[in-house]
């Protein structure tokens, strides 16, 4: 294990103990409950993401899945107590200054239950993607395509979590929609030790008229899964597109690796060398929005990406939005080209989503 990977792993779990330090405290301030058991207790459970996280990625099976399921949902709901306690802090701290009693258990209730039900709202929330259309204008766009509709779809990450049971709704939503085409944007596994095969079969049962085209993710390349990862994928009819470009009436679909496109200089040189024709529409899957000048210097006239999940847990879509330059969600203009950025249909980490939507993306391509 690299000796960089080990330094990082072991700075995050100090930061897992602080929260769960601080939690655990804010716990005894509040309700003044503190059996012998239950610093230990939150000392454990500090432990378990990043245990069952290490495990899963090397072993697949009933107890391995659970473990992480479990230290997944802990992982949320520790964070949104932490939130908790940052306020039932700052609360006494008004109240108290100001010589104002309140008392510390109902504080308590207010601010880390008020975050305990605000966890479950987000659980409920999640795994339950929405369709969201949106129309796109593209210039020469041939007649056969006119008014037809195109579904995209990103970081499903099937793995532990999101299961076949999932992949099931997600198809069945897609199969509703009548798509000529369907695209698969990356992340299409968590990374995991999995069965993708199995996992990923109510996707590859799709048969749109005009194909389903392919892009890997970073989480294709956790843990050195690609090779497994796209053995599997490659057995499925989708066309996998890797740094290439397929003309389809008249449409041309092109599709990076992305891998092969971290950095500037390597993206250009990848696009120079799919060599799109620029007098006629082009779509670019990249799963993420990023050097979006290379892109639309290449001539593209859309792309669509996804992997930011849009920050999936408010507040984390203001770190989302300045990374990628308010390229991070939604259908915007970056020059000539159109870029739609989708929140993603499935989740990574805690299975929760707080001010963002699990969305599968339905095209409906115009004339410009």
């Amino acid at each position: 294990m690299p000796l960089l990977f080990i330094a990082i792993l072991g700075v995050y779990q100090v930061l897992l103990f602080f929260v769960h330090s601080a939690v655990y405290k804010s716990i005894v301030d509040a309700f003044g409950w503190d059996p012998a058991w239950l610093a230990w207790a939150f000392g454990v459970l500090s432990l378990t993401f990043v245990i069952s996280s290490l495990v899963v990625y090397r072993y697949s099976n009933a107890v391995t899945r659970t473990c992480y399921r479990v230290s997944s949902y802990w992982f949320g709901l520790v964070h949104f107590l932490f939130v908790g306690s940052f306020f039932f802090y700052l609360l006494e701290l008004i109240f108290y200054g100001r010589d104002v009693y309140v008392s510390p258990a109902l504080l308590g209730v207010i601010t880390l239950g008020g975050m305990f039900l605000i966890h479950v709202y987000a659980s409920w929330r999640t795994g339950k993607p929405q369709m969201t259309r949106i129309d796109v204008a593209l210039p020469h766009l041939p007649d056969v395509w006119k008014g037809k509709k195109i579904v995209f779809v990103s970081d499903i990450h099937l793995g532990a979590i999101w299961t076949v049971g999932f992949a099931e709704r997600i198809a069945a939503i897609i199969r509703s929609e009548n798509p000529e085409v369907v695209l698969i944007g990356g992340d299409l596994f968590d990374g995991v030790k999995c069965d993708p095969e199995a996992l990923a079969a109510p996707l590859a049962a799709l048969r749109p008229p005009r194909g389903i085209f392919y892009v890997t993710g970073n989480h294709e390349y956790v843990n050195g899964g690609i090779d497994v990862f796209m053995k599997s994928i490659r057995k499925m009819p989708f066309r996998v597109l890797e740094n290439e470009a397929v003309d389809v009436a008249g449409l041309q679909f092109a599709g990076v690796d992305w891998k092969d496109t971290v950095g500037a200089e390597p993206y250009r040189q990848v696009l120079a060398d799919i060599k799109i024709d620029a007098a006629k529409p082009s779509i670019l899957i990249k799963h993420e929005p990023s050097e979006l000048a290379v892109g639309e210097a290449a001539g593209f006239s859309l792309q669509l990406s996804g992997h930011t999940h849009q920050g999936q847990i408010f507040p984390l879509q203001l770190v989302t939005r300045r990374v990628y330059h308010g390229f991070d969600y939604g259908l915007k203009r970056f020059g000539r080209m159109e870029v739609f950025t989708s929140s993603g249909a499935g989740t990574w980490g805690p299975p929760l989503r707080f001010g963002t939507k699990s969305e599968i993306v339905a095209v409906t391509l115009k004339q410009a």
